[in-house]
């Protein structure tokens, strides 16, 4: 028998030297206390792409016109970057947008620069385009939202709200606060055609000549002998009455003509129809965010001590209203989380003291703080936080991470019961197992590392729970090697169950362990020995159920959602109007929106009432009403049911191109459920085509809010100049920016008041530019200061184009995206249809030259499904070299490994059993169920080598270690499963994200567990049976 050397190695020395092994243990308390007091807290992880978004205002132009002039140039510029994944550009009106994707191992800051370096260099941009704004997706989470409402004036309300924000910036704790429902300052100079030619003026000469007149500069500096003498002009005019004072003409006789003679100076908004409302009356809000690793709670007390403090000096005729508070949901659930892993932990504890001594199960318990508080720890350092889904990695984590300290635990108890107590052979028990029991560790680790390179938006989900669950399992390591041998050698010895003085819960314990006893060498070690002699009939048995087990989970019992929802307090509804439609049109039918949520809640029993408060936008052409709702615990309805009975209570509205309600947020990150994109240099053909994914997707029951991007086109005129014109020496040119001038005006320039800039517009009365007749009845000017008119020197040509352009990689495509109802059918199903089945024999037979790609969450979930396959098989080989290594085996871990896909089994009827769809936490759960199912194994295959080396036949050793083991694997997968027993009894919707997840492992570990203590065993003897066939056969030829 190998003697183990009680005086060498970390272990003996810190078992020895109980002073070291308080003090790491006292750092790592002190230091992840310290974390968890400071660390951020947050509803979920941020769920923000890596991308990088390029606007550039061009005022004024049709979507065609960005396109060719904006677009077109951007792509072709920055189409060579590397590291770009996805380009993606964006016409519409006035506005052109790129959005790049970056691919997951590049460095976003140095795309970024290169892209900037990029644009500088185009030089053939039109010249009114407004300087490129260029920014990458910061993370920031609203924290609250502030409402300002009353009967007042526009103007009033402004003021006093941005009052309000000055005040909120000043908090200590807010560095983020934004006006909402608020339009932007504008100066407008309005003159008319008639006094423009009565003076000889153009809009253009009298933006000029405000440019000249007002501004500030520098005049440089008198050096006298008494010191310099600064000079500078102070002619920045600033409100109404600066412009109107601004010369625009002197005579030789002295008089003067100002702006204010023949112009209309208004300081006002900008021309943008827009309403605000809360509750239904008119509004301006204030949403305040937390940027960066900023604590959301903090904040929201700090805003609410504001609020509640300034509403006692409020002007008359206001009101001010603190609504949306997110951390009141995030303080519910990170308590119920809380609450979760707690009672996990009592059941884990009371796990432990049933099966081990009291006093030992205090010593493997304490394991569980120490690793928390060591992730607490690091945390910050690996850009995490606490929220839903780092907390569920807590609960995750629970059972599995005194999985060690238990091996640990129950080796040394039972080497001091043979042995007798004292510090040599507790290092005996706790060397004897500590190889396999690390290594063990290091596999659950290694399957982990998955779910930290998921790519796309949701990847922030499963890299939070991998966090957590790598760093507890690590610092697990740490507490059983280092610090639990030392308090298990300065624990008094364990009395003998004969010697001590019973109580209640030592006759249970004695109870429990006899018929464990019992259950060991009467029930379990007779049906192993059977099974061993007929190891072959017994595989054959289980191989049969796996095909059996197989053909139940692979039917069409357990559905696939991929990305399930998050629950949320909040419902959102956005309305998009037919182009063409009234802003009036606009207004009223986000009001019968909002009026069918108030008629709709009051008709439900006031048990089942929801509604806290709500707010409506309309701007221009679209509407949104945002709904806060009762804590999610008191709501009788689901926010998804409740959305989307709001949403058959309205029914069809006309002149709507789009109405969503949205009672969830998207897991995924995207606006839509699924997304296709078509592709091709036709357009004609890929607006069919489009047109024909959209009917498809109406046949559909379960599949709503259908949005078509090529849906809605604009009245267009092209202006060509005549021939006759260009003999007056007009250009194409002139003419067009003289008719932009008119229309749209022309800039003067922009002025800062407080925070806003502010743009001086000179344009014609907004009753001179209103109709086609306008145009036709204005007139032209040459560059000799004639007039003529305008039809005598341009030719129109009426069109329709479209009111949106999208581009993938600089070709032409359309996006079709829809929302799925994920009770009555899975979004996989819908795209699988269109991407395998008739839709796509169609699209191929009628439209060839068009590209169907899969968009948005679709492509993400095709992505991801693709890394877990890759990164799974990574996990799969470092188990297995984590398992060889140990071993000093090539064959035995793969007898262990066989123990995986009986626990996959056991995770997919986990979820049938539940009633619980199959999700991306799912997979992700089945991935780390690898390295978990093979814990118990390992120890188990390490005994039986051992044993065989001390000269035990293979047979009696392999029954041996089972029933040595019994305990020690019951006790692992018991803690495991019950740790995760509170997570998966709970009701509460935004629990439900993370279910999932938890059925994979819990049930996957008792389905293993089974497998393990049979299975095992007789791979072990069925592996020695096939390496001695060699062997019999070269005896029996050398026999001949």
């Amino acid at each position: 028998m190998k003697t183990i050397d009680t005086h060498k190695g970390i272990i003996a020395w810190f078992a020895r030297n109980h002073v070291a092994a308080n003090l790491l243990m006292f750092v790592i308390v002190l230091t992840g206390i310290i974390s968890a007091l400071t660390i951020r807290t947050q509803i979920t992880p941020d769920l923000e792409a890596d991308r990088i978004t390029i606007d550039i205002p061009f005022p004024g132009a049709s979507p065609g016109e960005v396109e060719s002039g904006v677009i077109s140039r951007l792509e072709e510029a920055i189409r060579d970057i590397e590291g770009i994944e996805q380009m993606r550009t964006y016409s519409r009106k006035s506005m052109g947008t790129m959005r790049l994707d970056i691919e997951s191992d590049a460095e976003i800051q140095v795309v970024m620069d290169e892209v900037k370096i990029a644009i500088d260099r185009i030089s053939s941009f039109p010249s009114s385009i407004e300087k490129p704004i260029i920014y990458r997706a910061q993370p920031q989470v609203g924290a609250i939202n502030i409402q300002v409402f009353g009967e007042l004036d526009e103007r009033s309300m402004k003021e006093f709200t941005e009052l309000v924000r000055d005040e909120i910036l000043s908090l200590t704790s807010v560095t983020k606060a934004e006006l909402r429902g608020a339009r932007p300052y504008e100066i407008a100079i309005e003159l008319k055609e008639e006094k423009l030619r009565q003076y000889g003026l153009t809009l253009s000469a009298v933006a000029q000549a405000i440019r000249r007149s007002s501004l500030d500069l520098p005049a440089g500096v008198i050096q006298s002998d008494s010191g310099d003498i600064l000079l500078r002009t102070e002619g920045l005019a600033y409100n109404k009455n600066d412009f109107e004072r601004i010369v625009l003409v002197s005579k030789n006789d002295g008089t003067r003509l100002t702006l204010g003679d023949i112009a209309i100076v208004s300081d006002g908004f900008i021309e943008q129809e827009f309403h605000s409302f809360f509750n239904g009356e008119p509004s301006i809000g204030i949403a305040v965010y937390a940027v960066s690793d900023q604590n959301q709670i903090d904040i929201s007390k700090e805003v609410k001590a504001y609020i509640e403090k300034r509403k006692v000096r409020l002007p008359e005729g206001i009101n001010l209203e603190a609504w949306g508070d997110s951390t009141a949901y995030l303080s519910d659930t990170v308590d119920m989380m809380v609450y979760n892993m707690l009672t996990g932990v009592l059941l884990v504890l009371v796990v432990l003291g049933v099966f081990l001594r009291i006093q030992l199960a205090f010593w493997v318990m304490l394991g569980m703080p120490i690793a928390f508080l060591g992730a607490f720890a690091l945390l910050p350092l690996a850009g995490g936080s606490i929220n839903l889904i780092s907390l569920f990695g807590f609960i995750l984590v629970l059972g599995i991470v005194v999985d060690d300290a238990i091996i640990i635990g129950e080796s040394v108890q039972s080497t001091t019961d043979k042995l007798g107590p004292g510090i040599d052979n507790v290092i005996i028990g706790a060397k004897r197992v500590a190889t396999p029991a690390t290594f063990g560790v290091l596999t659950t680790v290694v399957t982990f590392i998955p779910l930290l390179l998921v790519p796309g938006t949701f990847g922030a989900m499963p890299e939070a729970i991998g966090i957590v669950v790598i760093l507890c399992l690590l610092f697990s390591i740490i507490e059983s090697k280092l610090i639990l041998p030392a308090h298990l050698a300065s624990m008094s010895p364990l009395v003998p169950d004969t010697e001590r003085e019973p109580n209640a819960w030592h006759r249970f314990q004695s109870t429990f362990a006899l018929k464990l006893k019992n259950l060991t060498y009467k029930s379990y070690r007779p049906l192993l020995q059977r099974a061993i002699a007929q190891r072959y009939i017994t595989v054959a048995i289980f191989v049969a159920m796996l095909i059996l087990a197989l053909g139940v989970v692979m039917g069409p019992y357990i559905r696939t959602v991929f990305f399930p929802n998050m629950s949320s307090d909040y419902i959102r509804a956005e309305i998009e109007m037919v182009d063409g439609a009234s802003t009036q049109l606009t207004t009223r039918v986000t009001e019968e929106v909002a009026t069918s949520l108030i008629d709709y809640n009051d008709s439900l029993p006031e048990e089942e009432q929801f509604l806290i408060n709500f707010a409506a936008f309309t701007s221009n052409k679209t509407g949104m009403v945002m709904v806060e709702m009762k804590k999610a615990d008191e709501l009788q309805k689901s926010p998804e049911k409740i959305a989307s009975e709001w949403r058959t209570k309205i029914g069809e509205i006309a002149g709507t191109k789009k109405l969503e309600i949205s009672g969830a947020q998207k897991s995924h990150g995207n606006n839509s459920d699924i997304e296709f994109k078509l592709v091709g240099q036709n357009t004609a053909e890929l607006n069919e085509a489009a047109d024909a994914l959209e009917r498809t997707l109406k046949e559909y029951v379960g599949v709503y809010d259908i949005e078509n991007s090529n849906k809605g086109t604009t009245s267009e005129i092209n202006l060509q100049i005549k021939a006759s014109a260009e003999a007056l020496g007009l250009s194409l040119r002139d003419l067009a920016d003289q008719v932009r001038a008119a229309f749209y005006g022309v800039e003067a320039q922009r002025i800062q008041r407080a925070r806003e800039e502010i743009k001086v517009m000179v344009r014609y009365p907004k009753s001179d530019r209103e109709s086609r007749g306008n145009l036709d009845s204005m007139y032209i000017r040459t560059s000799s200061g004639d007039e003529v008119p305008f039809e005598s020197v341009a030719e129109i040509e009426e069109r329709m184009s479209p009111s949106f352009i999208t581009r993938t990689w600089g070709k032409r495509s359309v996006r079709v995206s829809a929302n799925v109802e994920q009770s009555i059918i899975e979004p996989g199903k819908v795209v699988s249809d269109m991407t395998t089945g008739a839709f796509r024999d169609q699209l191929e037979l009628e439209f060839p030259g068009v590209r169907l790609e899969l968009g948005g969450a679709s492509q993400e979930q095709a992505e991801l499904q693709t890394r877990m396959l890759y990164t799974a098989l990574l996990a799969l080989f470092g188990i297995y070299a984590l398992m060889a290594i140990p071993l000093k085996s090539y064959l035995q871990p793969l007898i262990i490994m066989g123990v995986i896909p009986f626990g996959m089994i056991g995770a997919m009827i986990g979820h049938l059993v539940v009633g619980i769809d199959f999700s991306a936490l799912s997979l992700c759960g089945i991935v780390a169920l690898a390295g978990v199912v093979v814990n118990d194994s390992i120890i188990m295959v390490d005994f039986v080598n051992k044993s065989v080396e001390e000269g035990m036949a293979i047979a009696e050793a392999a029954v041996k270690a089972g029933t040595e083991r019994f305990r020690a694997i019951m006790l692992t997968s018991l803690t495991t499963f019950f740790g995760l027993l509170p997570i998966l009894l709970e009701t509460s919707f935004s629990a439900q994200l993370v279910i999932p997840m938890a059925v994979s492992l819990g049930f996957g570990i008792l389905f293993a567990t089974v497998i393990t203590l049979i299975l095992i065993p007789c791979l072990y003897i069925i592996l020695d049976d096939i390496n001695s066939v060699p062997w019999a056969f070269w005896r029996a030829r050398t026999s001949s």
